[in-house]
């Protein structure tokens, strides 16, 4: 296992006595800065800001996930990939890439493949879920989600651009508004560090994004 994790991650295998992956940390920009990426830059900009954590008991797996977060840097190489793709105006491009930013901004939102070895667990949209999501950062702010919708993307368009995605996952968007209960402002990438936790009676998974 990665030698780095968070506290609450390994706190979660210790007393839980089950086996934990999660992906090796990489460290991100979380700046708003403007980038010219190419379409061929997706691929990379993809891997560093998508992370992988896994839970497994000896019945099988309890929960493993994929979770890519659209952040304004990501954004910025999808638009770019996505308008090679589909050969867009420069008109549509602009309008894609000003959709994208003022998404960025009114909240955190990831795009998440999650499998189990049983099926039926796999019910993170419904309101009686056992599973609880929640975001937090290094100034120990925590979010609920605004918003958890599973999703049926077209097979060809998921494959090319979530390649995570497998035939046993069940895929997800799951979003947090920007700002807490009361209106108090989440710190969020702002504290470095960003924490996208699964919580369910049989353990947890962290997925962890850290700043540069």
């Amino acid at each position: 296992m990665p030698a780095r994790r968070t506290r609450g991650f390994a706190l979660a295998c210790a007393v839980a006595l089950v086996g934990c992956a999660q992906s090796a940390s990489k460290s991100v920009n979380f700046s708003d800065a403007t980038r010219n990426y190419r379409p061929s830059d997706y691929s990379s900009v993809y891997e560093s800001w998508t992370r992988h954590a896994k839970l497994w008991q000896e019945v099988g797996t309890v929960i493993e996930a994929w979770a890519t977060y659209k952040s304004w840097d990501f954004r910025q190489a999808y638009v770019s990939y996505y308008a090679s793709i589909y050969d867009l105006s420069d008109s549509d491009r602009a309008t894609l890439l000003r959709s994208q930013l003022e998404a960025s901004r009114a909240s955190h939102e990831f795009h998440v493949a999650v499998q189990m070895t049983t099926d039926k667990w796999n019910d993170l949209d419904r309101k009686n879920s056992p599973w609880r999501v929640t975001l937090l950062d290094a100034s120990g702010g925590e979010l609920g989600p605004t918003s958890i919708q599973a999703v049926k993307l077209p097979e060809l368009y998921e494959s090319q651009f979530y390649p995570s995605r497998t035939e046993f996952t069940r895929t997800y968007e799951i979003s947090f508004a920007r700002t807490g209960s009361g209106g108090q402002l989440f710190s969020g990438p702002a504290s470095g560090r960003l924490v996208l936790r699964f919580a369910s009676p049989a353990g947890r998974i962290e997925l962890v994004w850290d700043s540069k």
